[in-house]
């Protein structure tokens, strides 16, 4: 048999050329939503920021977070997000060296949740860690959990 016979390309018809567009369009809309929305909920598209650095196989995994206590006396942890509370856990984490100088800076995220949330009223902010110990790139025992700061209206 010689090579003389070549198979015509199969050719999409207009419907699944405009299937595959949408496919596309919507793809690379997930991704530059992910990629801008500077908030983890898009992983493994979008940001996870606490794997940006390497970490030692013997060291600490710092998980920060924050928690919110109202004038009722209701103690919760408020979600770190640009439009939950006006800040991420990694702007805070960055932020946080010139907020234990002036714990006054939390204030605005106080302000920003309860703007978002009607009828809460925010009289108290504490920035706390949880503490994993590795040791061979393992967890070596319970997470110890500490705060960090404290901000009181």
């Amino acid at each position: 048999m010689s090579g003389d016979l070549q198979a015509e390309p199969i050719r999409l018809s207009p419907v699944g050329r405009l299937l595959r567009t949408l496919v596309i369009v919507a793809a690379l809309g997930i991704l530059v939503t992910s990629q801008l929305g500077r908030h983890d909920n898009w992983f493994p598209l979008g940001m996870l920021g606490q794997y940006g650095v390497a970490r030692s196989p013997d060291g600490e995994v710092i998980d920060t977070y924050l928690l919110g206590e109202t004038a009722d006396g209701h103690v919760e942890e408020l979600t770190l997000r640009a439009e939950v509370t006006g800040i991420t856990r990694v702007e805070l984490e960055i932020a946080l060296p010139d907020m234990l100088q002036d714990p006054g800076r939390l204030e605005v995220v106080a302000q920003t949740y309860e703007a978002g949330h009607p009828g809460v009223d925010i009289v108290a902010l504490e920035v706390r860690q949880h503490v994993h110990t590795l040791s061979g790139g393992a967890r070596s025992g319970p997470a110890a959990d500490r705060t960090v700061l404290r901000w009181e209206q």
